[in-house]
């Protein structure tokens, strides 16, 4: 039996690793490798595209799947090491976040956010910003549990660093085949922002649908496997 193609994840701001748990096709026809992010207030962008470096050379070439804030670590590692980098999935994510204002105020007030764990009683309404309709609460609140240990200020501290993140002027540089998928209705992350990314990337397809919402990885309907899988994506 040949041995499973490699695939390493790059999470999204929660940083865990933990979120491919609706993802059984991918996990069942590939290696998968989950890289998480340290959870403190001193991490560049650049320190996490080496821990995504590491990744990638313990597992030779690979695709590189990589959610929201995990965009910007993937392109860096693409960026670096093109010989590492084989696929790009690129899933809700950006090369520079479009809503300014919001990413500007998010991230001046990041530095000032506690080191506690964000609220219980808060679940629910950032579930409306986060999952689509066909997430059930019981996905959403195994979603929430697996980040639950991240404190609020882990989070701010990334804020800042997507607010000063843009890659746009180098994304003409990244050779490798990219599959971009951008949620018509993602409320985090607008969906303009990755077809801003695809336009730029020399070798992108944009995928639209299906319409989940930003956490699209535990949508039932969204198979990462199947994208890799699909011949016509990357030809």
């Amino acid at each position: 039996m040949s041995a499973k193609l490699p695939v390493v994840y790059l999470p999204g701001v929660d940083g865990t690793g933990a979120l491919l748990f609706r993802q059984e096709g991918l996990r069942a026809a590939f290696d998968v490798r989950c890289v998480s992010y340290p959870q403190d207030d001193r991490h560049t962008y650049a320190d996490l595209a080496a821990l995504a470096l590491e990744a990638l050379r313990a597992t030779g070439p690979a695709t590189v799947l990589a959610e929201s804030f995990g965009g910007g670590v993937a392109l860096l590692a693409a960026l670096a090491r093109p010989d590492l980098v084989s696929r790009l999935v690129l899933v809700n994510t950006f090369a520079h976040y479009p809503r300014r204002l919001f990413i500007d105020i998010a991230g001046a007030v990041g530095p000032w956010l506690p080191w506690r764990t964000s609220p219980r009683a808060t679940r629910r309404a950032r579930g409306y910003f986060f999952f689509g309709p066909l997430v059930s609460r019981a996905v959403g609140n195994d979603w929430w549990d697996r980040t639950d240990a991240v404190p609020m200020r882990v989070y701010g501290h990334r804020f800042a660093l997507l607010r000063d993140l843009d890659l746009r002027a180098r994304l003409a540089e990244v050779r490798a085949p990219a599959v971009v998928f951008a949620a018509p209705n993602d409320w985090v992350v607008p969906a303009v922002a990755g077809r801003a990314l695809a336009k730029r990337l020399p070798r992108a397809k944009l995928l639209r649908s299906p319409r989940t919402g930003h956490a699209a990885l535990v949508d039932p309907r969204v198979d990462v496997s199947a994208w890799l899988t699909d011949d016509s994506l990357w030809s």
